[in-house]
């Protein structure tokens, strides 16, 4: 397991500025801002005001309602973000690899891996599916985390990988921003077993009697105030796994309306499936596929570390 970089900053990106101008009438913060940005979303732009990152005239607002007028100098300390838009195609770009009988794909945040019989929403195998023909979705991950997954075209392809991921020869690495502080040290290994959630259906939990045994190694890769950067090496592969160990040890995931308390998260779970590496077989070489990191992963309001750039020393 490699040893990343860590650093620790304050940097902020640079606030964003805007002049009221052409105004026939007063009008609300919350809306002036929509108009300036058409492709936000209306959470996003409440969660900066409400939060503290939107001042007029150099006070800070808090208030949606506040009146804004011809003159008027409106700062944010980031730009909202856009909406997520449907997926209404498979997307090139989202193509890692094709190496014939294994596919890797750099899934978006927001698309279902599957199709599920709770809804109609398009997922990336039916996606998959109209660009590459009949494929196999080997492996899945939740809808709002991004980054690699593998699709295959054939049953030795799926035999190689079913071996390797049973006998736990697979690497997967992961990169989550958390909050902060909480109980991380700088690195470590969460041993926890997890089970089903008493609580609801659709949520696992940390259990100490039953359920199955999970473990996850985890490095801190960058931090500021407010938030760390962590990589994680999940050693079994437990539904919500990555997620339910951190929020195990109060580091809940950015975003995560399950299991950090938060029903309506101002941002999309921020997890990301960075890397898988393969190995060797009679049949298939090994081999490494990655994800580069997406820019919402960088581009937090309290900022990814400038020193260490977009690519930085990950893995």
């Amino acid at each position: 397991m490699s040893q990343p970089r860590r650093s620790r900053t304050t940097d902020r990106p640079s606030p964003v500025r805007v002049i009221a101008r052409d105004l026939s009438e007063p009008v609300r913060l919350d809306r002036f801002l929509r108009d300036q940005y058409p492709e936000a979303g209306r959470r996003s732009i409440q969660s900066l005001i409400s939060g503290g990152r939107v001042s007029v005239n150099k006070r800070q607002v808090r208030l949606a309602s506040w009146l804004i007028r011809n003159g008027d100098r409106v700062e944010l300390l980031s730009a909202p973000r856009a909406k997520p838009r449907p997926f209404a195609a498979f997307d090139d770009r989202w193509i890692i690899a094709d190496r014939g009988d294994i596919i890797a794909i750099d899934k978006p945040a927001g698309l279902l891996a599957e199709p599920t019989r709770y809804t109609g929403a398009v997922s990336l195998l039916s996606l998959a599916e109209t660009r590459f023909g009949k494929v196999t979705l080997f492996h899945r991950l939740d809808r709002d985390t991004s980054g690699v997954v593998l699709l295959t075209r054939s049953q030795a392809a799926n035999r190689y990988l079913d071996r390797a991921f049973q006998q736990r020869t697979v690497e997967k690495e992961y990169v989550a921003v958390v909050s902060a502080p909480n109980r991380l040290a700088a690195s470590g290994v969460i041993s926890v077993a997890i089970g089903r959630s008493p609580a609801r259906r659709d949520m696992m939990a940390a259990v100490e009697r039953g359920g199955r045994a999970a473990s996850t190694h985890y490095q801190i890769i960058a931090e500021t105030d407010s938030a760390q950067w962590v990589q994680l090496w999940p050693q079994t592969g437990r539904t919500h796994q990555l997620r339910v160990h951190l929020a195990y040890l109060d580091a809940p995931i950015l975003g995560d309306r399950l299991y950090s308390g938060q029903r309506k998260p101002s941002t999309r779970l921020m997890l990301h499936a960075l890397r898988i590496t393969l190995p060797a077989s009679d049949a298939f070489p090994a081999q490494t596929f990655s994800a580069p990191l997406p820019v919402d992963l960088l581009a937090l309001p309290n900022g990814w570390p400038a020193q260490l750039g977009a690519d930085a020393d990950i893995g």
